[in-house]
């Protein structure tokens, strides 16, 4: 199996793609970051292609985990421009511009898209507005892919964990999640043989 992580530096997609090659997976990890198999902005289309043809050479992609993001929270008003452009680019463009280009292979030959999602996409919170209109944003994309990967070979999960320890935050959370935790049950619902179509994962 050949993947592609974004997200891949730090926190869940760190997690996800850490398991997923302990596990025989090869991965190609995107992120903004220079350590990452492929660096840049994963809203961007051309780090998408460069991400694509690194994986290419590994073998036939069949599996993308789209994890970038990031959070920036305080109540309506706050937000300025550049804070209101990195959420949705970063939470929803970044999703929408790797699908575009994998999901319609997928849907002939094959594969599995796993969008990262969040239980701000599933209720709105207080001080959270962009991030929920952002995750919102791509849980309807990725419903709309279901629809159309109706009885072709691509395969969608969608996930929405409720929150984690990661860098996300900048100080440990108490009853917040393992990230490694998430990143198992993730992993095992992309290898189980039935067919799981969202998630959501909270503390139990």
């Amino acid at each position: 199996m050949v993947a592609i992580v974004t997200g891949a530096s730090s926190g869940l997609g760190l997690s996800i793609a850490e398991l997923l090659r302990s596990r025989g997976t090869q991965v190609v990890g995107v992120s903004r970051r220079a350590t990452s198999d492929v660096s840049g902005d994963a809203s961007k289309r051309e780090t998408a292609l460069r991400a694509i043809e690194a994986a290419e050479r590994l073998g036939a992609i069949d599996l993308l985990v789209n994890c970038a993001g990031v959070g920036i929270f305080g109540p309506v008003g706050s937000y300025d421009d550049d804070a209101i452009a990195a959420m949705i680019d970063s939470n929803l463009i970044a999703t929408i511009n790797f699908c575009e280009l994998l999901f319609p292979r997928f849907k002939e030959h094959g594969g599995t898209i796993v969008n990262i999602l969040s239980t701000a996409a599933l209720i709105g919170k207080a001080n959270e507005s962009v991030y929920c209109a952002a995750k919102w944003g791509a849980r309807g994309y990725g419903e709309a892919l279901k629809a159309e990967a109706k009885g072709t070979k691509a395969r969608l999960i969608a996930v929405a964990p409720g929150g984690m320890n990661t860098p996300f935050w900048p100080e440990l959370r108490l009853g917040f999640m393992d990230p490694d935790d998430v990143a198992a049950t993730i992993v095992d619902a992309i290898e189980r043989p039935v067919d799981i179509s969202e998630l959501v994962i909270t503390r139990r």
